[in-house]
């Protein structure tokens, strides 16, 4: 599959991180399992597919089904969606530009090298395929989706007797072809159980370790669409134990933080420049807000996650300054974090939480804490030059509900909005060489690199 080469652009609604007004936090609970066997149980991911309407990802796994992913609209409406055979699980999924939901999958009891596949399904649980990796190749559950309607993940390629497991990063098309883009070599270390981010730049990131696992020396690897593989910066020496978020701000930085490390030992947040710049920006305490597990970016342009603690922590970019947010309850049936979390359309945060709630088996929660309605933003448009008639990508954030779409002023032919991610548009008869406006509810962006006409 060709990959072409772009440069992103930049659509500009944020210029720095803010404090949201004070506000009480307003915690609901949308669902939680009632049954051991339940599908849906162990929620770990979710996405928002349209405004107002969540998919969730469940890990639990029996003799009677595998993962399953289901919908909760508001209120906390649940239906199922799609569940997978017994004792198969799955632990991560991701949206397509056409809004299908691509999912990994592997038998719970498999033997090494067998069992391992991807499967897709719309958002009815219908159109069911299921794709094969290169020979013996299992997916990594870090599977994330990318312009131009592409997918990466990390690949585990099992080997016999003492030999080393094998690892690479492979590109997943709409098609479920998959193509290893870079295998580790014995001098690249391992990724490790981090997950991996696309970067303002059009490369993917992560964390690696010389090792998989373990105390050894990590870094940040950076791997280009074409295969290029380099190291970025060099991590401290701290336990690799734990989760390992990797984030990619706004601010065109890199995020991460460790769950055992930092003055207290507790915790910290890091910052990487592209460029290889390393800093330390917060500690956690010694006490009570400890061990980060998850991070993401708010509309206020602030970073927010959650501990193993069951804190709700943010951390302001500008201030560098770290404060609590809110305490789950877990004996109170409100889930355990860390988790994952995402802000939807509305401003609201919604999390997963694997444990906890009411019989324990997690929960999907939202909290209310003021934060401003997201206002969508552009990234990148592919391609960036097209004759009239032709049919674009505009890529970026917060991008459900597009109301409309404008080339220069001029309407586009057609606009399909089919995830928070990408909005297709065509370019319209009339159209002249000049920027792209892209409006929704909340709000418009306009790029700042014009779309040429052809």
């Amino acid at each position: 599959m060709k990959i072409q080469s772009f440069l992103p652009i930049v659509a500009v609604v944020l210029c720095c991180a803010q404090t949201p007004p004070a506000q009480q936090p307003v915690f609901t609970i949308l669902y939680s399992p009632t049954s051991p066997d339940a599908v849906g149980g162990d929620p770990t991911e979710l996405f928002e597919a349209k405004p107002g309407l969540l998919y969730v990802l469940g890990q639990l796994m029996n003799n009677v089904h595998g993962s399953s992913v289901f919908s909760l609209a508001s209120g906390g409406v649940f239906s199922p969606i799609y569940s997978l055979p017994a004792v198969t699980i799955s632990a991560a999924f991701a949206q397509s530009a056409d809004s299908s939901i691509y999912e990994p999958a592997f038998l719970g009891d498999t033997v090494k090298g067998n069992g391992g596949y991807y499967i897709s399904f719309n958002l009815n649980g219908g159109g069911l395929q299921k794709y094969d990796p290169p020979s013996e190749w299992q997916s990594g559950m870090q599977i994330i989706s990318a312009p131009p309607g592409v997918f990466y993940d990390i690949l585990g390629h099992p080997q016999s007797g003492t030999a080393p497991e094998l690892w690479a990063l492979g590109r997943i098309d709409v098609n479920g072809s998959v193509t290893i883009v870079h295998q580790f070599s014995g001098t690249d270390g391992a990724p490790t159980g981090s997950n991996i981010v696309y970067g303002p730049d059009g490369n993917i990131y992560g964390v690696g370790n010389q090792q998989h696992g373990g105390v050894s020396p990590g870094f940040i690897y950076r791997i280009t669409p074409t295969g290029a593989y380099s190291q970025v910066v060099a991590l401290p020496s701290v336990s690799f134990k734990g989760t390992l978020p990797l984030l990619a701000a706004s601010d065109g930085n890199l995020y991460g933080s460790f769950e055992y490390a930092g003055t207290n030992n507790t915790g910290m947040i890091y910052q990487v420049a592209l460029d290889g710049k390393f800093q330390v920006v917060a500690n956690f305490p010694s006490t009570g807000m400890i061990q980060p597990m998850t991070l993401m970016e708010a509309s206020d342009g602030n970073i927010y996650g959650s501990s193993n603690s069951n804190y709700i922590f943010r951390y302001n970019m500008a201030t560098q300054q770290l404060s609590s947010i809110y305490v789950m309850n877990p004996s109170g049936s409100q889930g355990h974090c860390g988790c994952q979390m995402i802000q939807g359309i509305n401003g609201k945060i919604y999390g997963a939480a694997e444990a906890g709630g009411k019989i324990g088996i997690g929960t999907v929660f939202s909290l209310d804490i003021g934060l401003p309605a997201p206002k969508p933003r552009i990234s990148q448009m592919i391609p960036a030059a097209a004759p009239v008639g032709q049919k674009i990508l505009l890529w970026g954030q917060y991008l459900l509900g597009v109301t409309s779409v404008s080339f220069n002023g001029v309407p586009a032919a057609s606009v399909q909005g089919t995830t928070g991610q990408n909005v297709y548009a065509t370019v319209p008869v009339g159209a002249t060489t000049g920027p792209i406006t892209l409006t929704t509810p909340n709000g418009s962006v306009t790029t700042t690199q014009d779309f040429v006409v052809q």
